[in-house]
């Protein structure tokens, strides 16, 4: 009985070391990441499995399995995060927007309701549920424009 007992505790205990071991392994798109962009994925999107993933002589493409796609550059900074319909999260912004515009997001009260986000050299462009907000770096004015209409 107790060699019963000592068996379950152990297969309960190893189950979700296994199984984390699996979904993270068994993907091997994983292994074809830069690893720039495989911490980034695994630090903002955490438990996530690759969809699909690609490169282009300028860009590598990432897409999350029932997650977010992304874009990024071939020095794997990232340059565009489309949801999918979903909101991103909350860290991936306030660590990876300008303080300028993620305070205005929180004052806005629209951290959540961020879909998308792109950046280039002169501005950021963050899509919310119904409109779009463009912040320039160089002045680091937001401007904003109604997707909806009226």
């Amino acid at each position: 009985m107790k060699l019963k007992t000592l068996i379950g505790l152990l297969m309960m205990a190893l189950t979700p070391f296994v199984a984390m071991l699996s979904s993270c392994k068994d993907n091997e798109l994983w292994e074809e990441l830069p690893e720039k962009i495989s911490q980034f994925i695994t630090q903002y999107f955490p438990n996530s499995e690759i969809n699909s993933f690609s490169e282009s002589p300028t860009t590598y493409h990432v897409r999350i399995s029932n997650g977010p796609g992304m874009t990024f550059d071939h020095e794997c900074e990232w340059e565009a995060i489309n949801g999918y319909g979903m909101p991103l999260p909350q860290v991936l912004l306030f660590d990876q927007l300008p303080p300028a515009l993620y305070k205005y997001l929180e004052e806005t009260d629209d951290v959540g309701s961020v879909f998308s986000i792109e950046r280039d050299r002169t501005s950021y462009t963050v899509v919310l549920l119904d409109s779009t907000l463009i912040y320039d770096i160089k002045t680091q004015q937001i401007t904003g424009s109604d997707r909806i209409a009226s």
